[in-house]
């Protein structure tokens, strides 16, 4: 065999390997270089805020009279001199620090903490901002540097920030003494990192402009590199870098299009679970006979819980329907109580406006069809609250025509009329564009993500139909669809109201957040049912093969064995009663996540946030299934 030609060996070019090299080599060096300055610079100032809180922290303990503070032992002494005198070296604090949202102290007794002061004490709250806890109020939340704190007697801040929806807060707290020097108790100093995150912001935008230049520099780099090479070597390295871009851009959109499923799944149980402590607590309250101003307090809390749950709620499902994951689920159901809904739903609002709501329905309609009448109810809801919220005076029409009822399916024809301010063409021309409001003046401005009506769109077109969209700038817009559905016999169950009377249950509840702990064994009780509660799958399964239960309520998170996996156990054997009914309740409400736990066994599924009526009715159905299969 004949050796390669010296000649055969120098033709082996690789211009686009060289390019890559200096271009990979240039932009690498750099960005890791800027990174590690980046990394640095971040740590450096959260280092930064550390010390001036513990510093901040320190200084006011100092200032605390700890006799003082001793004889502060009960709600009764709210207000009295010792309370308001003990007070003032946190309100001082408090004032002179305006990144400062709360200066308190506390103390620990067998183990159990106990708030004392509250620098908010007496102070003008908040629209919507909770009055300061009483003298000796219990803190329940699992706080390792605030128990270390009362454990070790030291001084002690956050490791990290604590992500809030609408706020970053970062705590330190500080040991107090008395006279004679003997630990009493902890100061605890809550920072709010607004301008921390904005000297963040830039700090990134500086990295992000910096990596930017690093890149073009790297580009002109490798684009010399690859000059000096030959020109037919050229065309070949261009090829194999358009192939290589394109393998790249494949499995990037697939990364991402993972990482942004991750992300809304995340989102969804991280925001649902406090949500559920919201909405259920005003829930709770509102069945504690309030007067007049607590019930419009309550009032003004379930309506920001609703708001809150409604934007998730749309951008989940602007997710399903972009990603072409939302699927319809049709049932039979009867048009006459969708109306019903709807004018019970719209009437208050429009009411308080002034404005004449109609519903209009064609004798000729049938008594029941076959659709979602989730998804329908969405649409229409959607259309009336724009027409009611965008009329000042007049009236909102809604209708239901019957185009045609023959061979076992009915063509209906939907529409929602207002006299309100109507849209000019450049306006319709921006009707169904994700994330645009279109109301320019102030009187209509309103919050919301802009997707209500894409949403809408979008659902019509899954049903088979179009909205269509007849409007004139102040003289009201007219919203229709026709969609054909198969009709349907129907009870009219849904006509009237009735209140299930449930009797008595042993109920196990695996929940393992303490705020939905409360809520939940609160919700429970009021509808007179005996609780016992546990924080595992695993203690569930305890409590189950040495107790008798009449149901599980079962949460699908929670540590060490998570509710899926602890339904699947139970289902197996070695309880009791391997055949109990479990309801699921929990704070995934992605596509999928009901059919995963019905998979694993459980009997229903409730996403939270909950109501009490929710939580009947999920209870009155497994046990009406249960009744069904013993008989």
């Amino acid at each position: 065999m004949s050796e390669t030609p010296p000649t055969a060996r120098k033709k082996s070019i690789h211009p686009l390997r060289d390019a890559l090299l200096a271009f990979s080599l240039t932009f690498v060096t750099s960005a890791v270089g800027l990174s590690i300055i980046y990394f640095e610079a971040r740590d450096a100032q959260m280092q930064s805020v550390r010390s001036e809180l513990l510093q901040l922290a320190r200084t006011t303990a100092a200032q605390v009279d700890g006799d003082l503070l001793r004889t502060l032992t009960s709600p009764a002494q709210e207000g009295s001199p010792e309370h308001l005198r003990a007070l003032q070296p946190l309100r001082r604090m408090h004032h002179a620090a305006t990144d400062v949202v709360f200066v308190y102290t506390g103390v620990m007794i067998k183990g159990r903490i106990f708030w004392i002061l509250d620098s908010k004490y007496g102070e003008p709250l908040a629209a919507g901002e909770d009055a300061p806890d009483p003298i000796m109020t219990e803190y329940f939340i699992d706080d390792a540097e605030l128990v270390r704190a009362f454990v070790e007697h030291i001084a002690i801040a956050d490791i990290e920030p604590v992500k809030e929806p609408e706020r970053t807060l970062l705590s330190a707290f500080a040991p107090i003494n008395d006279s004679a020097g003997k630990f009493v108790g902890i100061l605890g100093v809550d920072m709010v990192l607004d301008k921390v995150e904005a000297r963040m912001a830039v700090i990134r935008r500086a990295f992000v402009a910096a990596l930017l230049a690093v890149l073009v520099l790297s580009l002109v780099a490798g684009a010399v590199a690859l000059r000096f090479r030959r020109f037919a070597a050229a065309v070949v390295s261009k090829l194999r870098q358009a192939r290589a871009e394109a393998e790249a851009s494949a499995t990037a959109a697939q990364s991402a299009t993972r990482a942004k499923a991750d992300f809304l799944a995340m989102m969804s149980h991280e925001i649902r679970t406090p949500m559920n402590g919201i909405i259920g607590v005003a829930d709770l309250l509102r069945n504690l006979s309030p007067d007049t101003k607590q019930k419009k307090l309550i009032d003004i809390l379930t309506a920001s819980g609703s708001s809150l749950l409604r934007l998730i709620n749309d951008i989940l499902d602007f997710s399903k329907i972009e990603a072409e994951r939302l699927e319809l689920q049709p049932k039979p159901f009867e048009l006459r109580a969708l109306l019903d809904e709807l004018e019970h739903l719209l009437g208050a609002h429009a009411r308080t406006k002034q404005v004449t709501l109609k519903i209009d329905a064609d004798p000729n309609l049938p008594a029941g069809v076959n659709g979602d009448r989730h998804r329908l109810s969405q649409v229409l809801l959607n259309l009336g609250t724009n027409a009611v919220k965008f009329t000042d005076r007049g009236e909102v029409r809604i209708s239901v025509h019957a185009l045609r009822v023959e061979d076992g399916n009915a063509r209906l024809e939907f529409t929602v009329r207002d006299t309100g301010i109507g849209m000019d063409s450049e306006a319709l021309g921006r009707l169904f564009t994700p994330f645009t409001q279109l109301a320019n003046s102030r009187r209509h401005r309103s919050g919301g993500t802009g997707l209500g009506l894409v949403i809408a769109q979008k659902l019509v077109k899954l049903m088979g139909g179009r909205i269509r969209v007849q409007s004139q700038s102040t003289k009201g817009s007219t919203f229709s669809f026709a969609i054909e559905l198969p009709t349907a016999e129907v009870t009219s169950a849904t006509a009237t109201c009735m209140v299930l009377r449930l009797e008595v249950l042993s109920i196990l509840v695996a929940e393992d957040n303490a705020v939905n702990q409360t809520i939940i064994d609160a919700m429970l009780r009021k509808l007179g049912h005996q609780i016992t509660m546990v924080g595992t799958g695993g203690e569930a399964l305890a409590a189950l093969a040495s107790t008798d239960f009449d149901l599980v309520l079962m949460d699908c998170n929670m540590p060490e064995m998570d509710g899926i996996e602890a339904t699947q156990r139970l289902r197996a054997g070695g309880v009791r009663d391997s055949r109990i009914p479990v309801i699921a309740l929990t704070a995934n409400a992605m596509e999928g996540d009901r059919e995963r736990c019905l998979a694993a066994g459980m009997d229903d599924f409730v996403a939270k946030p909950v109501t009490i009526a929710e939580l009947r009715k999920a209870i009155e159905r497994v046990r009406e299934t249960s009744r069904a299969a013993a008989a």
